[in-house]
C-alpha cells in the first residue's frame, strides 16, 4: 500500500485518547462517513473524500504488549496523510501488514510508536499528536501517536 504525504499549515483538529479499560485509541469529534479504513496490527486508520484522505485512528491496541525504549517523535511537519492506492470504497478495510508490527512507548514523553521507530523518512502530523513516517518510496514506516494519558506499565 502506497501512501502520500501533503504539507500545509493546518492539521485536523482532534482529541487522541487511549481507554484503559479497552485497550483502545479513538480520536473525538469522530467521523461517521468513511470510505475505508487501512489496519495497521488492529489499528484503524479512516479514509474519507475522492483523495482518500486519513482523518481518524481508533481501535484495539493492547497495552500489555508494548516494549517500554527511549525512542524519541521524528520531526515532523504539518499536513495530510494520503492513501494512493485505488481501494473500493464501502468494503471495509485494508490490513498494511500481514503480522503485527511492534510497539513501542516512550513513558517519559507519551509517544506510542508502531512500526519501526529506527527508520527516517517524511514524517507528517495529519491529526494533532498522530504522525506517520512514510519513506521515499511511499511505504508506511511508522506511526506516533500521544494520546491524553497512557496506562501505567
Amino acid at each position: 500500500m502506497k501512501f502520500l504525504t501533503e504539507y500545509t499549515e493546518t492539521i485536523r483538529q482532534k482529541t487522541l485518547i487511549y481507554n484503559f479499560e479497552e485497550c483502545s485509541f479513538f480520536s473525538e469529534p469522530s467521523v461517521q462517513e468513511i470510505n475505508f479504513d487501512v489496519v495497521i496490527n488492529k489499528l484503524n486508520l479512516t479514509a474519507i473524500d475522492n483523495d482518500n484522505k486519513i482523518v481518524q485512528v481508533w481501535g484495539f491496541c493492547g497495552y500489555n504488549e508494548w516494549i517500554k525504549s527511549s525512542y524519541e517523535v521524528p520531526e515532523s511537519e504539518k499536513g495530510e496523510l494520503k492513501v494512493l492506492d485505488n481501494l473500493i470504497s464501502g468494503v471495509g478495510s485494508y490490513s498494511i501488514n500481514n503480522k503485527d508490527l511492534p510497539v513501542y512507548v516512550n513513558v517519559q514523553t507519551g509517544w506510542v510508536c508502531i512500526g519501526n521507530p529506527e527508520k527516517k523518512g517524511n514524517a507528517v502530523e495529519f491529526i494533532n499528536n498522530c504522525i506517520a513516517v512514510i519513506d521515499d518510496e511511499k511505504e508506511f514506516l511508522s506511526l506516533w501517536l500521544k494520546p491524553l494519558s497512557l496506562p501505567q506499565i
